[in-house]
């Protein structure tokens, strides 16, 4: 309760912040975006799949053909990334999940990256279609053939208050809210 953190009675989660830079063709800032939760770069209005070249710290590390690709913190790993197919990430560890939404080879499947890499998102000057991203759900912006999308962990997290612990609180609301593990017959006992 407010009574309770007023009290000083409480802790606290430090939770992983994501800032995510759009640079033009030239590698000039076009704008900046801090998200707790997640980057998601996809089709937009297209139906056209989404081309893109990643790299890690400056290696390649894949060319995407998918409907689009999320970038989350492990706050974020239980939202839409969790419903495209990755990992749920306790917010105590330090990393970010990269995980493609419906992609075009079975074998592209999610990772989780250390917080210290610097992830590079490159529209190809030859895409057929111009993608779109995301951050936290908002401010939606097209990224042009040539443009970057340059995300890395912030330096700083953001404090979360907890209500018990960080560990009591993650798998409480694991197994509440999402029902992790949970069998039909064991429904009736949590409800």
């Amino acid at each position: 309760t407010l009574k309770d953190v007023v009290a000083g009675d409480f802790c606290v989660s430090l939770r992983t912040r994501l800032i995510a830079h759009i640079l033009d063709k030239d590698g000039k800032e076009k704008s900046k975006q801090s998200v707790l939760n997640e980057v998601v770069v996809d089709r937009g209005p297209s139906a056209i799949l989404v081309e893109l070249d990643v790299a890690v710290d400056g290696s390649p590390l894949t060319k995407v053909f998918a409907d689009g690709i999320i970038v989350s913190t492990p706050t974020g790993s239980t939202a839409y990334g969790l419903a495209a197919g990755g990992s749920m990430v306790h917010p105590g560890v330090s990393a970010m999940c990269f995980t493609p939404v419906c992609p075009h080879s079975l074998s592209f499947r999610p990772l989780v990256l250390p917080d210290s890499v610097v992830l590079t998102v490159r529209v190809p000057e030859d895409a057929r279609a111009a993608p779109w991203a995301a951050f936290d759900g908002k401010n939606h912006a097209e990224l042009k053939r040539g443009e970057t999308l340059v995300i890395r962990c912030a330096q700083y997290p953001i404090a979360s208050v907890c209500r018990t612990s960080e560990n009591m609180d993650w798998f409480r609301a694991m197994k509440d809210a999402l029902l992790w593990n949970v069998r039909g017959h064991q429904r009736s006992s949590l409800l």
